[in-house]
């Protein structure tokens, strides 16, 4: 029996569609939704997950299993939960357990939220966010009137969307007794 996938993918959740040839589906092998997985969390990834580890799953609707990947430097997991069975079509989303956020993630999410609380600038963080409730990293604003450290604070841990807190970092006053 031959599968295909379909579909798109986000940088949070994904959809594939696995279509068998009968009538009656078999259940998928680690191997196919291994093979799914990898190619979805790929598309949104600067290199495909490697090594991918994922249990099998039945093509009936809520059916779910979990997948654990390597992605850059990280170990990762991804819930996968079949969302839909139309006849031989097999429709599930590929939902990633998100522990931390990467520079190239948090940076943007640092400078959208500066900006729709009115201060504009390009910012510049230099370390991943592990999203364990209080866990804390630098990054750096540029201005018109100049740089501004920052202290970025996960306030939600891994839930989705991530809630930040994000003060002007005042190590150094502090440290100066200021």
């Amino acid at each position: 029996m031959r599968r295909r996938i379909v579909g798109t993918v986000t940088t949070l959740a994904g959809l594939a569609l696995l279509a068998g040839c009968s009538d009656e589906i078999p259940d998928f092998t680690q191997a196919q939704v291994a093979d799914a997985v990898a190619e979805q969390v790929g598309r949104s990834a600067a290199d495909p997950p490697s090594p991918i580890s994922c249990g099998g799953l039945e093509p009936e609707v809520d059916a779910r299993t979990t997948c654990t990947y390597v992605l850059g430097d990280r170990t990762q997991d991804a819930d996968v939960v079949v969302s839909a069975v139309d006849g031989t079509e097999v429709e599930f989303r590929v939902d990633p357990v998100r522990t931390y956020l990467t520079t190239t993630q948090l940076t943007p999410l640092v400078m959208q939220e500066l900006t729709d609380e009115g201060s504009a600038g390009e910012v510049t963080c230099l370390d991943d966010l592990d999203l364990e409730l209080g866990i804390r990293v630098y990054c750096t604003q540029t201005t018109d009137a100049g740089p501004v450290d920052l202290a970025v604070t996960a306030r939600s841990g891994a839930t989705d969307p991530v809630s930040l807190d994000i003060a002007i970092d005042d190590r150094d006053a502090s440290q100066n007794g200021q």
